[in-house]
């Protein structure tokens, strides 16, 4: 069974226009069902995962970079510990989704 649980993030670096986060997440977790104002990339650098948006799957591993479109709802199940950067807007805002 899945347990939800939050990603440790960590602020890599911030320029004018974007930011990048380092997300690190434990195996067999879920984490928040959100959304972002805008759009944002991720790239995954260790382990394994399945990006959730609306009712579709994407099935994440290393080297494996996927586009999230901004206010659209989206989650990810963590199948193997995960490390990847997340590249957003400097200004995105990101607002989780109560269930």
């Amino acid at each position: 069974m899945k347990v939800k649980k939050n990603p440790k993030t960590q602020l890599l670096s911030e320029g004018k226009v974007f930011k990048n986060l380092k997300m690190m997440a434990e195996a067999n977790t879920i984490g928040p069902k959100h959304l972002s104002v805008e759009e944002s990339v991720l790239v995954i650098l260790k382990g394994k995962a399945v990006l959730k948006i609306n009712d579709k799957e994407y099935a994440l591993e290393v080297g494996e970079t996927k586009i999230i479109p901004g206010g659209i709802e989206h989650y990810l199940e963590i199948i193997e510990d995960t490390e990847a950067i997340h590249i957003m807007p400097v200004d995105n805002k990101i607002k989780i989704l109560i269930e």
